[in-house]
């Protein structure tokens, strides 16, 4: 009769003791095998049983019961076979001690735990790739890999106050824009593991603006990767050259010989720009991309991808919104695993089309997309309005000043319909450096005709 490799059958019954007893002494073992170590991993009722009760009981009082606690609730059992042969083996788990034993039993069961659920998400992928489904099944392994990794209790908070001050917790990159890196917005730029938005109509110059982030991470020596799933290599690398030489576009063929001196004298740091076509690359695409660069020695410290509404979901969805909040989810995701910022672009709705002032809620297609991100800011005729910061101040404008022809765009505080930063609004708003959200919020108030 063959064996059962789906149990702990080859391992024997002492094994399965052992197992259960290190699961009634040592509380790191049992939160680590309480999710992943089934019943059916036993082979007799009474380990099977045994089981049952302890995650009952720990469900109910949220620790591992005693062994006197389990005799009184297997004693309570309606089946007097069961209860019997469970109570005997309790007795003997709890009289037979052989520690050497029962450490080679932990490690063994949750090897043969993670082993399980590598293959049933193997056996799960099999209908995926039937249904042509692969990035799905990148995921479905990976989850499989991650379980019961987490050991990190976390921080003391009051231990680690000298810690706090020793060490920025935020490794920044600089955006270029000093209004937006300023100590009260993004406070040096955006961090890493952190996601950064910006929001534009269609032609509205969301590209232009993504080109002047990476240009801001270059200027300060850092390594940037430019990922365009609109634009061609050749044309994203044009707009950069504008950038770092100030040379228009149109004139870059004409003048050469002056551009090349100029990115010659430029000390900054490196760029690599990838381009793949619309919803085609998908978040697993990038992954694989930033890792054979880093195997061929570039280490990035900013990502830009122009845009994530041309991203390919990992998942099948019916509805396009559920996609792009997938899209989203997952370039958070990636930000916090690979330890690195983030930019990227999205597309407002029709009703932003006209606004003077963009606001959050005219996210298109989805609005939860908004949600995950660190930061998101708009623009639209000549207004970038920070609309949401977990860094800083939100419900700022400023002014746009755009050159299209040298790729280059300013932000300077906002001068517009009477609402400045003049020393006279400034009394009247009260002053102080939350001036420009107040005045801000003064003009929201006025176009909404509150």
């Amino acid at each position: 009769m063959a064996m059962n490799t789906d149990s702990f059958e080859s391992f024997g019954v002492g094994f399965q003791n052992n197992v259960i007893q290190g699961l009634l002494t040592d509380r790191e073992f049992f939160e680590k095998s309480f999710e992943t170590l089934k019943d059916d991993y036993f082979t007799g009722d009474a380990h099977k049983t045994v089981w049952t009760e302890v995650r009952k009981l720990f469900n109910k009082y949220n620790t591992p019961p005693t062994y006197e606690t389990l005799k009184v609730e297997i004693s309570s059992l309606p089946d007097n076979q069961l209860k019997a042969d469970t109570i005997e083996v309790l007795l003997d788990i709890e009289t037979k001690v052989n520690r050497q034993e029962i450490e080679y039993a932990k490690d063994k069961s949750l090897e043969f735990c993670k082993n399980q659920s590598m293959k049933q998400a193997i056996l799960a992928s099999v209908d995926l790739l039937k249904e042509g489904k692969y990035e799905e099944i990148q995921s479905v392994i990976e989850q499989s890999l991650k379980i019961n990794t987490e050991q990190d209790l976390g921080q003391n908070y009051f231990d680690s106050f000298e810690s706090r001050r020793k060490v920025h917790t935020r490794n920044t990159i600089p955006t270029g824009f000093p209004l937006l890196d300023e100590e009260d917005i993004l406070d040096g730029g955006l961090g890493s593991g952190e996601l950064g938005v910006v929001m534009a109509p269609t032609g509205g110059g969301k590209s232009f603006f993504l080109v002047n982030l990476g240009y801001g991470a270059l200027a300060a020596g850092k390594n940037v990767i430019h990922y365009s799933m609109e634009l061609s290599e050749t044309h994203v690398g044009n707009r950069y050259d504008s950038r770092i030489t100030g040379i228009p576009t149109k004139e870059l063929r004409r003048r050469m010989v002056e551009a090349e001196n100029e990115l010659a004298r430029f000390n900054g740091g490196q760029l690599m720009i990838k381009e793949y076509p619309p919803k085609v690359a998908t978040i697993n695409t990038i992954k694989f991309h930033v890792g054979r660069l880093l195997s061929n020695g570039f280490d990035p410290d900013l990502i830009i991808i122009d845009y994530g509404d041309l991203m390919k979901s990992r998942r099948g969805y019916e509805q396009k919104r559920f996609e792009l909040e997938s899209v989203f989810e997952d370039l958070r995701a990636m930000s916090m695993e690979l330890k690195l910022p983030i930019w990227t672009a999205t597309q407002s709705n029709r009703d932003g089309f006209n606004d003077e002032i963009i606001t959050i809620d005219k996210v298109g297609e989805a609005i939860n997309k908004a949600h995950v991100v660190d930061f998101f800011g708009t623009f639209s005729q000549r207004k970038f309005h920070v609309g949401k910061n977990r860094m800083g101040s939100a419900n700022i404008n400023f002014n746009i000043e755009m050159k299209p022809e040298c790729a280059h765009i300013e932000l300077n505080d906002d001068q517009s319909s009477g609402f400045s930063t003049s020393d006279k609004l400034n009394s009247l708003l009260g002053g102080g450096s939350d001036s420009r959200s107040k005045i801000g919020n003064l003009y929201k108030s006025y176009k909404d005709g509150e």
